[in-house]
């Protein structure tokens, strides 16, 4: 859908209060374009469905009812990038100027995957002419700003009511060039802990040990080892950790087809029990 106006700029599953301290995101599994990105660019909807976490929210959909609460992103990542720095903006793709405090060098606005993407690849930039930051910036109040403020208030609650929280980010990767396979395999999970900055080992160890009897490949931080959502909410020093999870999308979802591929209904199965066994030794681990 892309006509619609005022769609929520998140969306919050949870059932009571949850006896862990956990939360669950998907900051890029939005779908929801506004009708006005249209008339700014020549791309069509299905090239932007192709930058999108493919229905991640949907694998995970058991988690409310295990008393985990799920946030999810409305707006689809080409409108808007939940997983950057609130103020990472590339400003050559705008005609007036950016906030001071606008941080124009990182290596995402380089390659052009700032919070405002500038193109979805290297051959397909976004839009036709330069936008106005003093217009676009409303991306940031009305959908950014509001998302990061709903996750900060329940990692909050979890430290406030428990002492601990963790955050498991969940995103879906495409297959990888031949170049960056891992020993010439593609992984079917990434554990990213910020190179052990946002969470301890010991997390990562544990989703590392059930994903691997259950039969994946699973690597650590190797080829993502997390953006802006892990960094900044994951402060071990405070009892607040937060991982990233990719997930392979060939192992339910068909990219070309844009639909869930016949193995979706095992997936999410499969990640039904590894959260319960997870949340089963939860308690036992150092957070």
């Amino acid at each position: 859908m892309t006509t619609l106006k005022n769609y929520p700029p998140f969306l919050l599953e949870k059932s009571g209060k949850s006896p862990f301290p956990i939360v669950l995101s998907s900051p890029h599994s939005g779908t929801f374009y506004p009708e006005r990105l249209f008339h700014l660019t020549d791309l069509k909807l299905s090239d932007f469905q192709k930058y999108e976490d493919a229905a991640v929210d949907r694998l995970f959909s058991f988690a409310p009812a295990m008393g985990v609460p799920l946030l999810s992103a409305v707006y689809g990542r080409a409108w808007i990038d939940l997983n950057r720095y609130p103020l990472e903006l590339d400003p050559t793709m705008f005609s007036d100027a950016l906030p001071p405090q606008a941080k124009t060098d990182s290596t995402r606005v380089k390659y052009g995957f700032g919070v405002i993407a500038r193109q979805l690849n290297a051959n397909k930039l976004i839009y036709k002419d330069k936008l106005r930051f003093s217009q676009e910036q409303k991306r940031l109040t009305e959908v950014h700003f509001p998302y990061h403020a709903a996750l900060s208030t329940l990692i909050k609650k979890n430290l406030a009511y428990s002492g601990k929280s963790l955050l498991l980010d969940l995103h879906s990767m495409p297959m990888l060039p031949a170049g960056c396979l891992i020993k010439g395999c593609m992984p079917d999970f990434v554990l990213g802990s910020a190179h052990g900055g946002s969470c301890t080992r010991e997390v990562v160890n544990a989703a590392l040990e059930i994903l691997q009897e259950m039969g994946f490949f699973v690597t650590i931080d190797l080829p993502y080892s997390g953006a802006y959502t892990t960094i900044h909410y994951g402060r071990p020093d405070i009892h607040s950790h937060a991982m990233q999870i990719e997930i392979g999308r060939h192992l339910y979802w068909n990219e070309d087809r844009y639909e869930p591929s016949e193995n979706f209904n095992a997936l999410w199965r499969k990640l039904s029990i590894f959260m319960d066994r997870f949340l089963k030794i939860l308690p036992s681990l150092k957070l």
